[in-house]
């Protein structure tokens, strides 16, 4: 970590001193674990717009920005979830994971399945991630937390779950 720091201009012993300090207390360690997970994206705010509403979103697939009311119950989809409401879901900390197959799909479908019922339980108690089917993703999966994204081509069950455990649980509102 010492050398990454130098490289980035953190060069000093003073200031290397002072940010081994920081990560030994525990208060920037959390932060930098963070940042190697995902894409962090800009915070689109947490407006509630009437239900029925169409949010033009300034990139898709969003990770925060305004949404209807009422979120969806936590679990994996056939049909795909407006983003309108999935957006909240990501409000309470949960993480959505949406995929676009152009033909049937029946292995990543279970595979996504088996991710639910084996992932770990948030804070609340229960898995806080929903799945669901987007046919306008670019990229074949998007994995999503409120501000961050990660975009993947093929299932990779650990990064999803590193993703997962990173950010679950950190929305800005504390709801299971």
């Amino acid at each position: 970590m010492i050398a990454a720091l130098q490289i980035t201009g953190f060069g000093s012993r003073l200031t290397t001193a002072l940010l081994l300090l920081l990560v030994a207390a525990g208060l920037l360690a959390p932060r930098l674990a963070i940042a190697e997970v995902g894409r962090q994206t800009p915070d689109a705010g947490q407006e509630h717009v009437p239900e029925g509403t169409r949010v033009r979103y300034g990139h898709y697939p969003p990770t925060s920005g305004p949404h209807w009311p009422r979120w969806a119950a936590w679990g994996a989809y056939d049909r795909d979830v407006p983003p309108e409401v999935w957006v909240h879901n990501l409000e309470h900390g949960g993480i959505v994971i949406l995929y676009r197959c152009d033909a049937p799909c029946p292995v990543l479908v279970q595979q996504f399945r088996e991710a639910f019922t084996t992932f770990p339980k948030s804070k609340h108690g229960h898995v806080k991630l929903l799945i669901a089917p987007d046919p306008k993703l670019r990229t074949r999966l998007a994995i999503l937390a409120w501000t961050w994204i990660d975009e993947l081509e093929e299932f990779d069950r650990e990064r999803l779950l590193r993703f997962y455990r990173t950010h679950v649980d950190q929305g800005p509102e504390d709801m299971p």
